[in-house]
């Protein structure tokens, strides 16, 4: 499937915890801040209006990022597009190639005025699979 693009992802102050590393839970912000980003670079600037929703999201944790890492990496690569969903295969890195978090993601097509997944149009679907 596609090729993976890292992501600049900015570690706020507020994301250290009280052992001066980046919270569990702000790990997870920091993901979801760069998978919408990586997805607005990959399908959102060529189609519009380009919501979605995350469905699944398994995440291990494999090693601290501490204070001072005030950027994270993000790497993002689509395993599997269907019908109305993209399995991505996520990864955040320090600037010196630590990994920090390993996760997979399902995100679903969302449509607004129903309040529910639609099906992928064959255009999304490209733009996935090219990542």
């Amino acid at each position: 499937m596609g090729s993976s693009q890292l992501i600049e992802i900015p570690v706020r102050w507020t994301d250290v915890d009280a052992y001066r590393h980046v919270s569990h839970m702000a790990l997870v912000g920091l993901l979801d801040d760069g998978r919408g980003r990586w997805l607005e670079r990959v399908v959102g600037l060529q189609t519009s209006n380009w919501d979605y929703v995350v469905a699944r999201l398994e995440v291990d944790f494999r090693a601290p990022a501490a204070l001072g890492e005030w950027t994270l990496f993000g790497s993002f690569a689509v395993e599997h597009v269907g019908s109305s969903s993209v399995r991505l295969r996520e990864r955040l890195l320090t600037a010196s190639g630590v990994v920090v978090v390993d996760a997979v993601s399902v995100v679903v097509a969302w449509d607004r005025e129903r309040s529910a997944g639609r099906p992928l149009a064959g255009v999304e679907k490209s733009l996935l699979v090219a990542g």
